[in-house]
């Protein structure tokens, strides 16, 4: 039986997960989550076969689905869940989601620790992707840390109540201002602090203010709160990567000293990060909630959400200016270098040449199909190791065009370049123009080596 108390939206009384013994599936929760498992595996396969828009949104769709179930799962556990138990805090808690995940990409815009490629060229859609993707963060890390409580794995801890003083709390906002001002300062060496800065700064504000927060579980013992959400921050950070890796729309890292040793395309040490991050999410969900309750006046409201919101689309804005790498690499995009052997592409039904590069049987499928067109087997040869040139790392076509300029013809020939020599060449072709960053070009000629010397395995055009 589920217990009679009232819980808030994290399913927690005076700081506590509320405990409730396990129960036989209902049907709602064998619905939801043979929905949400079956979808997810179908968009994985869809995606592994690479048909869109599952190739390209798969990010968005593997969230959405893995929510589900993480949901379904606590909601078998304990009778309620994270969206059972309040439909209109889940849809604050997503929307919240989206201006707090974008203050990390503000941060971007000064450590470029990621960028993005593959994406949409239709500003609407690729604005309408950032949020339905980035609505997913803070959801995730909640329904994570519900699932580790409800299945044990991270049991009840308790440990001596910590005392917070004053002088703590003003310490603590400190450092959470300097660890924002830092990275901003000297991004190349304290990028990490992004990582920490919002706890540092906001939980303390939580406390004064009489809100939830891990101080104040910290100051009465309670640490179950904390363990869990660390955990679960680093099983959503597997998960994120772990969707990331094979999207055809994704973001790639170049983070200072850690370019060796990924998983997926995250550096090791990197995912160390995931679990303050957490701790960030919690600290941001609480705030946003104390002002909520304290915005008494419905135009007060408004207005905020006005200014949020516009907020999020001047952020939208300058992502597309400084973080999106590439778009999706559509053949018309090259028509200008062959403009007859681009419509023969596109007659053979050749739109995309990543999905031409990468979609089982359809290299030799459409280039037979090139042939009749009467297409030679020399501008087939070449529009192939163009398509591995824009489809490595989401080099995507304007990059291409650009190392066409600069004698890179191929994959053979970008892994034969110095990566400063290449980047500084790229830069006087642009002529002050925007260009690849250093990091990136650096990326480029170090996958171009690692995919060459392993061509004969991967089959990739361009290596001989």
């Amino acid at each position: 039986m589920v217990e009679e108390r009232k819980a808030d939206l994290m399913g927690k009384e005076d700081g506590g997960t509320v405990e409730v013994a396990p129960i036989r599936p209902s049907p709602r929760v064998l619905l939801q989550g043979l929905a949400s498992g079956g979808l997810l595996l179908l968009f994985t396969m869809l995606m592994l076969v690479r048909v869109e828009p599952f190739a390209s949104w798969y990010y968005a769709f593997a969230w959405w689905t893995f929510i589900g179930l993480m949901d379904a799962v606590v909601l078998w556990r304990r009778g309620d869940s994270l969206f059972w138990r309040d439909h209109r805090g889940f849809l604050f808690l997503a929307l919240l989601s989206v201006p707090a995940w974008l203050v990390f990409e503000g941060f971007n815009l000064f450590i470029r620790n990621w960028y993005y490629v593959g994406a949409s060229p239709s500003w609407p859609l690729r604005w309408m992707g950032y949020a339905i993707c980035f609505s997913t963060v803070l959801p995730a890390i909640f329904e994570a840390m519900e699932l580790l409580g409800v299945t044990g794995i991270v049991g009840d801890l308790r440990l001596k109540p910590l005392g917070i003083s004053r002088r703590l709390l003003a310490g603590m906002v400190a450092v959470g201002i300097v660890s924002c001002l830092l990275p901003i300062l000297f991004p190349r060496y304290c990028f990490p602090l992004v990582w920490l800065a919002l706890f540092f700064l906001f939980d303390p504000i939580n406390y004064l203010l009489g809100e939830e927060s891990l101080l104040g579980q910290w100051e009465r013992g309670e640490w179950s709160t904390t363990s869990r959400l660390l955990l679960g921050g680093l099983l959503c950070g597997l998960a994120w990567e772990l969707f990331n890796a094979e999207a055809l729309c994704k973001w790639i890292y170049t983070v200072p000293f850690f370019e060796e040793g990924k998983l997926f395309e995250m550096p090791l040490p990197g995912f160390l990060g995931f679990l303050p991050f957490a701790l960030e999410c919690f600290a941001i969900w609480n705030f946003a909630k104390a002002v909520a309750r304290r915005t008494t006046s419905k135009a007060k409201g408004i207005g905020l959400v006005l200014c949020l919101v516009a907020a999020s689309l001047a952020m939208f804005h300058l992502v597309d200016k400084n973080t999106v790498g590439s778009f999706k690499p559509y053949v018309k995009d090259l028509e200008e270098l062959a403009p007859y052997e681009a419509r023969l592409l596109e007659q053979a039904g050749i739109k995309r040449l990543d999905i031409w590069l990468l979609k089982p049987g359809a290299r030799a499928r459409e280039s037979l199909v090139l042939e009749l067109l009467g297409a030679t087997p020399e501008m087939i040869a070449k529009w192939r190791t163009w398509a591995a040139l824009v489809t490595l790392k989401g080099i995507g076509t304007e990059n291409l065009k650009l190392l066409l300029r600069a004698g890179v013809t191929s994959l053979r020939d970008l892994a034969q370049q110095e990566p400063e020599s290449l980047f500084r060449k790229l830069q006087e072709l642009q002529r002050g123009a925007p260009s690849p960053r250093e990091e990136q070009v650096r990326l480029w000629v170090k996958e171009a080596r690692k995919v060459c010397k392993e061509e004969p395995q991967r089959g990739l055009p361009g290596c001989k």
